[in-house]
């Protein structure tokens, strides 16, 4: 007992080493090791979607009851989903390609033929309209453009409606981060300082060993000088055992660490690269053909609408 409490110190000591350790594999290193299992099904459920069949429907829902299985992952994937859009297939492939680049011809030629009547001039919708009425290459242009165009939407229609293909405008990288889903959950800007704590502490039982190894050092009675020697010097070695207990831990915590976070971070690129893939983030490219079958579709209703006015306006005196 008095063995104990001459040592008092080093224990306390150690204790304050031991929890630091306890609480770093409960709070770290466990929960690193389960958003590695949760990382890993994810993956696999997205590398199983990646191994089916080209053309096979794409479920939102599966993916996110399947593969975001944590908080962090489910809210990153609430982000990306708001990026996903029915896929825009090539204007070189398909039924909806060839409309495509119909009514882009059909539209290049009419306005190109209506530009050389007005010599140039600024045109409005009513000067629009006279002009595609009092022609008679310009009315049959036109007419082949209204067709054109309502069998792009109708095949636009069509394709959304049943294709559940679906692509990214933005990269994956840009929600699914690593500062979102492994060090914040994590907490690895708290656990990496974790080394150096340890460090710390050692060096506090080191110099805390010398301090009571002194002050108890009595050598005003010679005869139990040697003694107290002998005790002085078994109290600083195991001052310096817990301060090499503190630096031992302090290495293997920063190995398991750089390990268990290296691991993560690979998983995350995986998990990217996955969801890449699968919905092919695409460039600006169809985005700025979109906005110009866009306004020619737009110019197309207008001129409708048009139509439509001036006939109830026609028609209005007769009533």
């Amino acid at each position: 007992m008095n063995h104990l409490a001459n040592y008092w110190h080093l224990w306390t000591v150690t204790a304050v080493i031991v929890w630091i350790g306890l609480h770093c594999a409960t709070h770290f290193v466990l929960p690193a090791l389960r958003l590695k299992v949760q990382l890993a099904q994810a993956n696999t459920h997205l590398t199983q979607w990646l191994e089916q069949s080209l053309g096979t429907r794409i479920d939102l829902d599966d993916i996110e009851q399947g593969a975001m299985t944590t908080p962090a992952l489910r809210h990153a994937w609430q982000q990306y989903a708001t990026s996903l859009q029915p896929q825009w297939e090539s204007t070189s492939t398909g039924p909806l390609g060839a409309a495509r680049q119909r009514a882009s011809h059909l539209s290049r030629a009419f306005f190109a033929h209506m530009n050389m009547r007005s010599d140039g001039g600024r045109l409005d919708l009513a000067d629009m309209e006279h002009l595609a009425s009092s022609d008679e290459e310009m009315a049959s242009l036109w007419t082949e453009y209204q067709q054109a165009v309502d069998t792009l939407q109708h095949l636009e229609s069509a394709t959304q409606a049943r294709a559940g293909q679906w692509q990214a405008s933005n990269h994956a990288e840009n929600f699914f981060t690593d500062q979102s889903l492994v060090d914040s959950p994590l907490q690895t800007h708290f656990f990496a300082h974790i080394p150096g704590i340890l460090t710390g502490v050692g060096i506090i039982g080191t110099f805390t060993g010398l301090i009571a190894g002194l002050i108890g050092f009595d050598v005003s009675n010679p005869a139990q000088v040697q003694s107290e020697l002998s005790q002085l010097v078994q109290t600083v070695g195991h001052a310096f055992l817990v301060s090499a207990l503190a630096i031992t831990l302090a290495m293997v915590f920063t190995w398991l660490e750089k390990s268990l976070l290296t691991g993560r971070y690979q998983q995350v690129e995986q998990l990217q690269q996955n969801l890449d893939s699968l919905f092919k983030p695409h460039a600006g490219a169809p985005h700025l053909e979109r906005l110009t079958l866009a306004a020619e579709m737009q110019a197309h209703l207008s001129h409708k609408i048009l139509q439509q006015l001036r006939g109830d306006t026609l028609a209005g005196p007769s009533r």
